[in-house]
C-alpha cells in the first residue's frame, strides 16, 4: 500500500485498554520533550517507554549471565567489547521493528504471511522464532531462579530447596505476566514498571558488588574498545555464546508487538528509537559490563573456573566478603531470570496467537494457557535444562534467523508496503544485513560446537 493509505489509526487489540485521550496526551508530551532537547526530555522518554525494557529483560537471562560470568572468570576484562558489538548490531533491526510499528500500521506476522507466505510468517517467525524459543529457554530461567532462591536462604539459614521453592517462583512470574494488557492504569503499567525497576535493581546490586571488589579501569577500558578472543574453539565458543544471547527473531517480534500493545503510532517513532537504546542497549551492556568486571576482579586467574552459573555464583560469594555484598549479588542475580521468565510468557502468548491468527484477548482462557505454557519450565527444579532440545532449537534458529531476517529486510525496503517511509539509508540496510548474516553464522557454529563437529 502507498504511504497515504497506511492506517494511521491501526489499533492492536492489546492496546484497546488505552484511552485515546491518553495517547493524544503522550503525543503532546513527546513534542514538548523534543523541543526541550534530548537530555532534558529524556525523563519523558523513559516514563513513556517500555518495550525496550521488556526486550532487555528477556535477553538478560540465564544464558547471557552465564556467558558474562564465564568470560570474566576466564579472561578478565578482555572480552567486554563483545557485548556492545553483539547488542549494538541488533539495533538496526530493532529500528526496522519501530518503523513497522509506528509508520506501517500493520502487524508483522500477518503482513509477512501476505507477502512472503505462511511458512515464513506462521512457522519460522511465530512458532520457531518466538513461541518455541520462549518455552524451551525458560527451563534455564527457572533452573537458575529456583537455585538462587535456595542460595539466598542459605546465607543465614538452612536454605529453601528447589524442589520446594519452585511454586513461589512460578506464582510470582505468572501473576505479573498475566497482568499484561489488562489495563494501562493497572496491569500493563505494573509489568512495565516491574521490568524497569528490575533492571535498575540489577545495575545497583552488581555495581555495589563491583564497588566492594574494585575494578581495574585501564584494563576495563582496553577490553571494551579493543577486540580480543582466545585462540581455537574456546574463542569461537565465547563469541557464539555472547552473540547468540543478545538479539534474534524473538527480540525483534517482541519489540514490535509490545510497541503495538502501547498504541504506538507515527508520532511515537522517536520514542521507540529512544526506548530501544535507553531501555535495551544501555541496560544490556551495563549489566554485562558489571558482571564481567566483578568476576574479572575476583575469580580471574584463580585457577580452575566453574562452568555453570550456580557454581560460578557459589565460588564468587565468599570472595565478596561483606554479607551485604553477598546479598546484593544474589538478589541482583535472581532478578535476571525472574524478569526474563515474565517476558518469555508474554512472547509465548503473542507468538502462538499470531501463528494461528487468533485475536489476542487477555481475559480469555486461550490467552492465559498460551502465556503460561513456558512455565512448564518448573520441571527444571529437578532437571536443569533440556540440552538436546536446546541444540535442536538452535539448529532451527539458524534457518529462522536467516530467512526471517531477509524477509524483514525486504519489507523494510518495500515501497508498496511502506511508501516514503521505507528505508532510504545505506547504513541502515547494511546494518540489518550484517546482523542477519552474523546471527546465521553464530547459530550454525553453535550447533556444530555442541555436536562436536567443529575442529580446532
Amino acid at each position: 500500500m502507498a504511504e497515504d493509505t497506511l492506517n494511521r489509526e491501526f489499533r492492536y487489540p492489546l492496546a484497546d485498554a488505552i484511552p485515546e485521550a491518553e495517547l493524544a496526551q503522550q503525543v503532546k508530551d513527546l513534542a514538548r520533550a523534543k523541543r526541550r532537547g534530548f537530555v532534558r526530555g529524556l525523563p519523558t522518554y523513559l516514563r513513556l517507554g517500555g518495550p525496550g525494557f521488556i526486550g532487555a529483560a528477556a535477553t538478560l537471562g540465564a544464558g547471557t549471565m552465564t556467558s558474562a560470568m564465564l568470560a570474566g572468570a576466564q579472561f578478565g576484562y578482555k572480552t567486554l567489547w563483545i557485548y556492545w558489538v553483539a547488542v549494538g548490531s541488533g539495533m538496526f533491526m530493532m529500528a526496522a521493528m519501530a518503523r513497522f510499528t509506528c509508520q506501517g500500521g500493520f502487524t508483522l506476522i500477518d503482513t509477512q504471511a501476505r507477502l512472503h507466505g505462511w511458512f515464513i510468517a506462521r512457522v519460522l517467525t511465530a512458532i520457531v522464532g518466538l513461541a518455541t524459543v520462549c518455552v524451551v529457554f525458560n527451563f534455564g530461567q527457572v533452573a537458575l531462579g529456583t537455585h538462587l532462591i535456595d542460595s539466598i536462604a542459605q546465607i543465614d539459614g538452612p536454605g529453601f530447596r528447589q524442589g520446594l521453592n519452585w511454586p513461589l517462583y512460578i506464582v510470582l512470574t505468572s501473576w505479573i505476566a498475566l497482568s499484561y494488557g489488562r489495563s494501562r492504569s493497572g496491569g500493563t503499567k505494573l509489568l512495565e514498571n516491574f521490568m524497569k525497576w528490575g533492571i535498575v535493581a540489577m545495575i545497583a546490586c552488581f555495581a555495589a558488588c563491583l564497588f566492594v571488589v574494585g575494578i581495574d579501569w585501564g584494563a576495563a577500558l582496553k577490553g571494551t574498545l579493543i577486540p580480543w578472543l582466545p585462540s581455537g574453539t574456546m574463542g569461537i565458543d565465547l563469541f557464539i555464546a555472547s552473540s547468540a544471547a543478545a538479539i534474534g527473531v524473538a527480540d525483534w517480534a517482541l519489540f514490535h508487538y509490545t510497541g503495538h500493545a502501547k498504541g504506538w503510532r507515527r508520532e511515537h517513532e522517536g520514542l521507540a528509537r529512544t526506548d530501544m537504546v535507553a531501555g535495551f542497549f544501555v541496560p544490556f551492556f551495563v549489566v554485562c559490563f558489571l558482571v564481567v568486571s566483578v568476576f574479572a576482579a575476583t575469580l580471574y586467574a584463580s585457577g580452575e573456573v566453574p562452568t555453570s552459573a550456580p557454581e560460578l555464583a557459589r565460588a564468587l560469594v565468599p570472595l565478596l566478603g561483606e554479607k551485604g555484598a553477598q546479598y546484593a549479588f544474589m538478589i541482583g542475580f535472581l532478578i535476571v531470570p525472574v524478569t526474563s521468565t515474565i517476558a518469555m510468557c508474554i512472547g509465548s502468548a503473542i507468538g502462538i496467537h499470531e501463528a494461528f491468527g487468533w485475536k489476542p484477548d487477555v481475559h480469555s482462557w486461550r490467552w492465559k494457557i498460551c502465556l503460561l505454557l513456558p512455565q512448564i519450565g518448573f520441571l527444571a527444579a529437578w532437571y536443569p535444562s533440556p540440552v538436546t532440545l536446546i541444540i535442536i532449537i538452535a539448529a532451527a534458529l539458524s534457518l529462522t534467523n536467516n530467512i526471517v531476517g531477509w524477509s524483514l529486510y525486504m519489507m523494510l525496503n518495500d515501497k508498496k508496503l511502506l511508501g516514503e517511509s521505507r528505508s532510504k539509508s545505506r547504513l541502515w540496510n547494511v546494518g540489518v544485513m550484517v546482523q542477519v548474516t552474523l546471527l546465521n553464522c553464530v547459530a550454525i557454529t553453535y550447533v556444530f560446537n555442541r555436536l562436536g563437529w567443529w575442529q580446532s
